[in-house]
């Protein structure tokens, strides 16, 4: 059985492959997300280890737009985020549109500014994608990827096409 990353039945594939019902979907379970979360009863449930939300200004209309995003702290100790549509996202655009990339994010019950940069070179990327896939269960419905099943396939051209179509995030509190 040949191995494609990202897998049929992942969250990536979906995203990349264009799905619009996938699209529709996640656009009203993100809405109902950040509701239950800016009314702070997520939280209570300890959501906030897991999503952070986005709060940031359009590049286009101007108006603030918030986005739930899942986070983790890798090996550099600070705040993750990955891209699943890569540069075509409209919540990265909108980062990087901002003005010195300084956005607000909501994580729990806190609040904070943040200083957002962009993981560049690809062994950067290469780097942060082995150690999210080897330290975290979650990798298997994000990028396809399942330890037990696959074994070590750090190596190989269908990794390296997954990371060059993901794109990863820092987040550093100001």
């Amino acid at each position: 059985m040949e191995l494609v990353l990202p897998s049929k039945g992942s969250i990536v594939y979906r995203h990349q492959s264009g799905d619009k019902k996938f699209r529709r979907f996640t656009n009203r379970l993100n809405s109902f997300v950040i509701f239950l979360y800016r009314i702070n009863f997520l939280p209570l449930f300890g959501v906030g280890k897991k999503l952070i939300i986005l709060k940031t200004v359009g590049r286009k209309t101007g108006k603030i737009r918030r986005r739930p995003v899942l986070h983790k702290i890798l090996y550099t100790n600070k705040m993750t985020l990955y891209c699943a549509r890569g540069k075509n996202a409209d919540w990265l655009k909108n980062i990087f549109a901002a003005e010195n990339q300084v956005i607000k994010i909501q994580k729990g019950f806190r609040r904070m500014l943040v200083k957002a940069t962009l993981v560049e070179p690809e062994e950067e990327k290469y780097k942060h994608l082995i150690y999210w896939c080897e330290k975290f269960k979650d990798a298997k419905n994000l990028f396809g990827y399942d330890k037990e099943e696959h074994g070590d396939i750090f190596e190989t051209e269908e990794f390296m096409k997954l990371v060059r179509m993901l794109e990863f995030i820092q987040l550093e509190p100001i």
